[in-house]
């Protein structure tokens, strides 16, 4: 989706029924309502289209002023096993990106049931540095900056382009990490440099595991921001006086909190859940939250 949105002003998702996926693929594992808030949640989504045919014709994207449709570079067959975008590509208004490498339903299911906590990562900054993995010295450096990459992908704004959240890793003793009774400062380490703070705005902090990042989880975030959205109409935030202010001030306008999401590590996961939580390692989950609006 970050592709896609590089490729144009707008981004128009458009997301298939459960029925459409069903008579062409197989029972869905989220619900249309779940994926369409996963969707909604996505900084670089412009809007959401629910119940979109599962073969795109050129009638369809034309209602929504859409230019091309963008796909990844993988082959998808309707149930008769033609190509759902053999109508827009036989109109050139079809883009390829290339797909991005991550994890797969299959994959989570295979570590849940095997147990399994290879995927565990000790310390993501170990690993980006291409110190801690497997493969030789030259596979983990690559994949240590492939892994950087994407976190600085991630972190852009609604455009992709420009720069959008900061990225920050604190380290400290394992104590730390794991009991809220031992205070330590620890170590902050800058991953990506992006906006801060705007005038004025609170800033809130929340933190979770955020594993098998689902419906639940995005909306606990939009509670949170709504929580503060109410507080600020409370305390004249929104009045036309304060708004115009900030406009002047900035250039536009914003919200009235800065919200700082805390990713627990793989390791304080596992010592309070245990078995192989969890299910998607620090880095996983860290990109999942990252790419939120």
């Amino acid at each position: 989706m970050l592709q896609a949105r590089r490729l144009g002003k707008e981004l128009f998702v458009g997301i298939h029924s459960d029925e459409e996926i069903f008579d062409n693929k197989g029972p869905t594992v989220m619900t249309l309502r779940e994926r369409v808030a996963a969707v909604d949640a996505c900084r670089w989504t412009t809007k959401s289209v629910p119940y979109a045919p599962y073969v795109t014709d050129l009638q369809f994207i034309s209602r929504y002023g859409c230019h091309y449709v963008v796909h990844g570079d993988d082959i998808t067959s309707d149930s008769s096993g033609e190509d759902c975008y053999r109508f827009v590509k036989a109109a050139g208004r079809f883009l390829v990106v290339k797909r991005t490498p991550g994890i797969s339903t299959t994959d989570l299911v295979g570590r849940m049931l095997l147990y399994s906590r290879s995927h565990f990562i000790k310390s993501l900054q170990q690993v980006l540095l291409g110190e801690e993995g497997p493969g030789n010295a030259e596979e983990r450096r690559e994949r240590g900056a492939e892994m950087t990459q994407r976190i600085k992908d991630y972190a852009t704004d609604a455009s992709g382009l420009e720069p959008g959240p900061s990225v920050m890793s604190w380290d400290a003793s394992k104590s730390a990490k794991e009991h809220n009774d031992h205070e330590e400062a620890g170590h902050y380490f800058t991953m990506v440099e992006g906006r801060s703070p705007r005038p004025n705005q609170r800033i809130v902090y929340v933190d979770g595991g955020f594993d098998l990042f689902s419906s639940g989880h995005i909306e606990f975030l939009h509670q949170v921001v709504k929580v503060e959205e109410t507080l600020g109409r409370t305390n004249g935030w929104y009045e036309e006086l304060e708004i115009n202010a900030r406009i002047a001030r900035s250039g536009e306008d914003y919200g009235p909190a800065f919200i700082v999401a805390g990713v627990h590590d793989d390791e304080v996961i596992n010592y309070w859940k245990g078995v192989n939580y969890p299910i998607m390692n620090i880095f996983e989950r860290g990109l999942c939250v990252l790419q939120c609006k």
